[in-house]
């Protein structure tokens, strides 16, 4: 299996210039991606646009791709944003 590449996303998105996300994304596509939420003070609908496109990207391709260690702030952003809290939970294969 290949190494899995990891971006931990700030406390909320660059304002000025492309989001760090976008260029992680771009440079680990069709390999097994976990993105870390925990330092996420504030979700806004591009972040969580380009999680949900690459959420779906990935499960295509059928690669790993797993968002975790999600901040309260994330999980209320995803409530605000119109998503259940535990969009990006997955049950791990017994």
């Amino acid at each position: 299996m290949p190494d899995i590449n990891f971006h931990a996303l700030g406390p909320q998105r660059a304002r000025s210039g492309e989001d760090p996300l976008v260029s992680f994304l771009l440079n680990a596509r069709k390999a097994p991606v976990t993105v870390s939420a925990r330092d996420v003070a504030r979700l806004d609908s591009h972040r969580l646009q380009l999680l949900l496109v690459a959420q779906k990207q990935w499960e295509a391709d059928a690669v790993h791709f797993e968002v975790t260690e999600m901040s309260p702030s994330f999980r209320e952003g995803l409530e605000r944003l119109g998503l259940t809290s535990d969009h990006f939970d997955r049950e791990l294969p017994q």
